[in-house]
């Protein structure tokens, strides 16, 4: 069936009218939404936007953190035809005009405070831009044009469907499943970002499809909290609106703990720096505990893995092995479940890899983690795993209406509804991201794996990722972070260089409070770059390699390292907004570092 996104949501409304679609912090309560409320604000909002001229076709940014107001801009923009247009809150104000510009944007959303201040200063280089909305706060003083609340336009929007009902339907007969919906600009690890055009017959198919696989019902619970610029999350939350979906807005990543307390949800996609940070966490309490409970802890772990190992092969669970496990898991198990609010059904990993041993540590716990692949250009995902057929260290098997095919030199093609259709204004990417043309046109990854005899895929690098050492032997660095990653919770981020080089050199970056944790239960004094450069985390930090290279071939081992005075972050620039690390700005800012390692 094609259909649009508009379409779906005013399905969904007209069925659930008086059920919460989602709950939302604001002023310290948790307040709800309907969907009859939600639909009557999307379509409000569109009827405003129309009556400002905005027409079939025309694109508007929203830029700001991920809320329900994004949210229905959004559904307004797609409801008159509208291309939306993600923006990082945290792009820079050149950022910010390249994307306003290239997209052609009339209008941009956004939240009120920083977002708002560098949309301001982009502006003066955006002619094109007539109308900025802004949300969540004051309007900004000195703007070079028109600004207008969010209040003002919805109140605007209601008095025009007041006099005139049948707005949102004119609207609506005009959306079509092969126009446009949205600009994906990719986040990129390097270069400038590049527009993915993706329809709405793009998204409809990935929703429907995603709901195939897992499926979501109307008794789920979801946290809502990775940027929505970005397609996973996007993807998601349409997923979600196929699903009836009860969503949460986590006001911050450094409010999910609190929030999974609050909503305590059954499902979740997230990338994996959250399953990272909630083990490094882990580990680093048992550390903290009395010796009797450490050795509790890793007995009971012993138990799980065992059991959960039998569970994934589809053996039987010896009876003593499944009391003792019952009786673990109301001890200990069901405490760290706890964190996650403790009904989790399961949890879905994307944006970039994780580690199998991760998956594996979790699953003894009781939580299932379903690693998933795709690209913006696919309209998110291309493979999942499914909740009743999984392969952890897999991608999982291609979606429904999905195919892939791996080509001579071990590249992932992709052919399906959900492949976009082009790059915006860049005919010559276009032409270069395809192999084949007409019904054999296979949208070219630039991901390096390989499918079992089951259709599982399992990613082993990006082409442009891949070493080359001096020896000539191919590399995938990404399966060697990974591991050295797992070894230590004081870990935040490796980075392993040794293109043409006789061997490889790793930097690494640390979690900050895991760092400081560590040092006051071993006496150190000192702070965090003091820290980084001592000799006891040196030690310990040769010692997780020694642990890692002792399951690598030798030339993948790592032979020396360095470490980071500061994690990588965002804001400086060495993590994309999904949180993978820009490997070539990292390479780049610590050159003489890599260089000292290879005198």
């Amino acid at each position: 069936m094609r259909e649009t996104i508009p379409h779906i949501m005013r399905q969904q409304a007209l069925a659930n009218a008086g059920r919460v679609i989602h709950y939302s912090l604001e002023n310290g309560e948790w307040r709800p939404m309907t969907w009859a409320q939600a639909q009557e604000h999307v379509e409000a909002v569109a009827a405003g936007l129309d009556d400002h001229g905005c027409r079939h076709g025309d694109s508007v940014a929203i830029m700001g953190r991920t809320c329900w107001q994004w949210t229905v801009a959004d559904g307004a923009i797609l409801l008159f035809g509208g291309v939306t247009i993600g923006i990082y809150e945290t792009s820079t104000p050149d950022q910010v005009a390249y994307i306003i510009n290239h997209s052609e944007s009339r209008v941009l959303f956004v939240a009120a405070g920083q977002p708002a201040e560098r949309a301001m200063a982009a502006w003066k280089t955006c002619p094109g831009l007539e109308l900025v909305i802004v949300w969540g706060g004051a309007l900004p003083a000195g703007a070079p044009g028109r600004v207008d609340s969010w209040d003002a336009l919805l109140q605007q929007g209601r008095r025009l469907t007041a006099v005139n009902p049948q707005t949102a339907d004119r609207l609506l007969a005009q959306v079509q499943p092969d126009d446009v919906a949205t600009l994906v600009y990719t986040s990129g690890t390097t270069g400038p970002p590049k527009g993915v055009v993706l329809t709405h017959a793009n998204l409809a198919f990935v929703a429907r499809a995603s709901n195939e696989v897992l499926p979501i019902g109307p008794d789920d619970v979801g946290i809502v909290f990775l940027p929505l610029a970005h397609s996973l999350q996007r993807v998601t939350l349409y997923a979600g609106l196929v699903g009836g979906l009860l969503g949460y807005f986590a006001p911050s990543l450094d409010a999910l703990p609190e929030t999974w307390k609050v909503a305590r949800p059954t499902i979740m996609a997230s990338v994996p720096r959250i399953f990272e940070k909630v083990h490094a966490r882990i580990e680093n309490t048992l550390a903290a505990a009395p010796p009797h409970r450490q050795a509790l802890f890793r007995f009971a772990m012993k138990i799980a893995r065992h059991r959960a190992a039998l569970v994934r092969a589809g053996k039987p669970v010896p009876l003593p092995l499944q009391v003792l496990h019952r009786c673990f898991d109301s001890l200990v198990f069901s405490r760290i479940r706890a964190v996650f609010g403790g009904r989790v059904r399961y949890m879905v990993s994307g944006g970039a890899p994780i580690g199998v041993e991760l998956l594996e540590f979790f699953h003894a716990l009781g939580i299932l983690i379903l690693e998933g692949y795709g690209l913006t250009e696919t309209s998110g995902p291309a493979t999942v795993n499914g909740f009743d057929a999984f392969k952890l260290g897999t991608v999982g098997r291609a979606m429904p209406g999905t195919e892939l095919r791996i080509s001579e030199i071990g590249e992932i093609l992709i052919r399906g509804t959900g492949v976009f259709r082009e790059y915006f204004k860049d005919p010559e990417a276009t032409a270069a991201a395809f192999a084949g043309a007409g019904p054999d046109r296979w949208f070219r990854s630039g991901d390096v794996g390989d499918l079992d005899a089951d259709g599982f895929l399992r990613i082993t690098d990006r082409i442009k990722d891949l070493i080359i050492t001096a020896g000539g032997k191919n590399i995938a660095p990404q399966n060697i972070e990974n591991l050295v990653k797992s070894r230590s919770p004081l870990i935040s981020h490796v980075v392993v260089h040794g293109d043409r080089r006789n061997y490889l050199v790793a930097l690494i970056a640390l979690h900050e409070d895991e760092l400081l944790g560590w040092a006051e239960r071993h006496g150190l004094a000192g702070d965090y770059p003091a820290l980084c450069r001592s000799e006891a985390l040196r030690q310990h930090l040769e010692g997780a390699i020694s642990e890692a290279n002792r399951d690598l071939a030798r030339y993948e081992q790592i032979k020396k390292f360095a470490v980071l005075e500061q994690d990588l972050t965002q804001d400086g620039g060495e993590l994309t907004p999904s949180l993978k690390v820009k490997r070539r700005v990292v390479e780049s800012r610590n050159r003489a570092v890599i260089e000292s390692m290879y005198a």
